[in-house]
């Protein structure tokens, strides 16, 4: 068994109003996520990885993937965007805002069967070559010029 406590494995979810604590089986998989990709360190040493794992389990967990659909996920990406878009304008910090639309689109991308990495990888090949320039502090491509 890693030496992850019970408190380690549910910190991800602490933010989500009506919590449910995962199963016995969800708690051990977790467990075992982080035990393999940080030699059984602590949740300093987890990777991205290991959180899009966990993030993901925990959606399983609470019937995320299952009982919802893209639609209901958009429309929470946008209520998290709407929070972003809050802290940006007020000079808050943007980190737990930037995660829960990380969080939201990992749901989404695991409902679609699609992996983050895919998904990025796709992003940078759409960017990768693209010409353009700044205009009032935005990127146009060069298409659009």
């Amino acid at each position: 068994m890693s030496e992850f406590s019970r408190e380690d494995i549910l910190e991800l979810g602490r933010k989500t109003p009506d919590f449910p604590i995962p199963s016995k089986e969800g708690i051990t998989k977790l467990r075992n996520i982080l035990a393999s990709n940080t030699g059984g360190g602590t949740m300093e040493n987890v990777g991205t990885k290991s959180y899009i794992e966990m993030i993901t389990q925990w959606h399983h967990d609470r019937n995320l993937i299952e009982g919802s659909t893209d639609k209901d996920q958009f429309c929470k990406l946008m209520q998290e965007a709407g929070e972003l878009s809050d802290s940006i304008c007020k000079g808050k910090d943007v980190s737990d805002d930037i995660g829960d639309m990380i969080v939201v689109l990992i749901n989404i991308a695991e409902r679609n069967k699609l992996s983050i990495s895919q998904c990025l990888s796709k992003a940078w090949d759409d960017i990768k070559d693209r010409k353009g320039k700044m205009v009032d502090g935005v990127f146009v491509k060069e298409a659009d010029l």
